[in-house]
């Protein structure tokens, strides 16, 4: 099956090459780079390392709530005490499972908008460049620098979202 599918993409690409009598244009570019390096991905990623420092320090002030209640229980164990200790650790874990859904709600939502405006960027610089297809180097086990056109796109993309 791959085989044929090999074979279909390079009829496809020089029946191209025949009718137009010039190469067809063929880039790659490097998605998790332009989230990195674009201004909207910086302040996507700040966005979420600054929620995530937040719930850390909530988080962070529960552990050392749970401890403090722990080495009382080293002192005088009493039955009120555990209960106290039980509940503690209970609310720690709730909260540090109520965090982690949060931080990934927020990364999913930041991303998915992100991926949206690249999305856009890249059929901007596909039309504008003529580009007879644009993949992500993820999908690609092999290309040559030179059809990396991941620049070009964060260049696009951070013109497009100045123009808002």
């Amino acid at each position: 099956m791959k085989k044929l599918g090999s074979v279909l993409v390079g009829f496809f690409l020089f029946t191209i090459v025949a009718c137009t009598g010039e190469p067809p244009k063929i880039g790659v570019v490097d998605v998790i780079r332009v989230v990195n390096e674009s201004n909207e991905g910086k302040k996507a990623n700040a966005e979420v390392n600054d929620l995530i420092k937040a719930k850390q320090a909530l988080i962070k002030k529960q552990a050392e709530a749970v401890e403090t209640l722990k080495k009382s229980l080293e002192r005088q164990a009493s039955m009120a005490k555990k209960d106290e200790l039980n509940k503690a650790t209970v609310q720690y874990q709730k909260l540090a499972a109520a965090a982690d859904g949060e931080v990934k709600q927020k990364a999913d939502e930041l991303r998915k908008v992100v991926l949206e405006h690249i999305r856009k960027a890249l059929e901007a610089v596909g039309q504008e460049e003529k580009f007879l297809l644009i993949v992500t180097n993820e999908n690609v086990g092999y290309f040559q620098k030179s059809i990396d056109i991941t620049d070009k796109v964060i260049k696009k993309y951070n013109a497009l979202q100045e123009s808002k």
